[in-house]
């Protein structure tokens, strides 16, 4: 397959997350159905650095993972067949931590599948700064018709 490149509006079209909870600026590079390439730059604005911690700004573990999830189901939601799916986190797993990230930071998630079936997915994604490998893990997730959910 091609490999397709996403503007913020284009993404946004694809997942739910919005202000303050979208955490992926821009999609570099997916292949869909095989891997994908996102950015997101931390200004030391966003809220939570605030209180994680004062004075010693870090960014949390947490939002390193959802960064991740968020980018890494751009692999199956450019699947034109797959579009209209909605992506549920199901397991994280073996995700470490390599080196703190401080606020005033791009980093980059790069991420392949590893499993793809019965609209279940399991991904191997690696966040790095620069040229520095930060974290990495396993991310899974199931996805579900965006019409099962009541709004």
């Amino acid at each position: 397959m091609d490999s397709l490149h996403l503007s913020l509006d284009e993404l946004k079209g694809l997942i739910p997350h919005r202000e303050p909870f979208l955490f992926v600026d821009e999609i570099i590079e997916v292949v869909p159905g095989e891997s994908v390439v996102g950015k997101k730059t931390f200004t030391g604005k966003e809220d939570f650095f605030k209180g994680h911690f004062p004075g010693l700004p870090i960014l949390p573990g947490v939002i390193i993972v959802e960064m991740a999830a968020q980018i890494s189901a751009f692999m199956i939601l450019t699947i034109p067949s797959l579009k209209n799916l909605f992506g549920l986190f199901t397991s994280i797993e073996k995700f470490k931590f390599i080196k703190k990230i401080s606020s005033d930071t791009t980093l980059i998630v790069k991420s392949r599948i590893l499993l793809f079936r019965h609209n279940f997915a399991k991904s191997e994604a690696q966040v790095f700064a620069g040229d520095e490998l930060v974290a990495e893990g396993v991310i899974s997730a199931t996805f579900v018709d965006k019409s099962s959910f009541r709004g």
